[in-house]
């Protein structure tokens, strides 16, 4: 009974990584060459694996400077 809290927290960490990512891809406004996709794509996953403190502290504390 325990482990449902840790579960849940798990599935909404997850769905929010993925939602991140998605966003980062393909409607944050980056535009793609057929080069830096190799680039891209892995600094996407990784602000996607620290989707809270991206959206904290990059998006709200840098991103209205940019």
């Amino acid at each position: 009974m325990r482990e449902w809290p840790t579960f849940l927290l798990m599935i909404v960490y997850n769905i929010g990584a993925f939602g991140t990512f998605l966003y980062l891809t393909f409607f944050d406004g980056y535009g793609y060459t057929w080069w830096n996709w190799l680039i891209a794509i892995p600094v996407n996953i990784f602000q996607s694996a620290i989707w809270p403190i991206y959206w904290i502290v990059v998006r709200g504390l840098f991103g209205w400077i940019f």
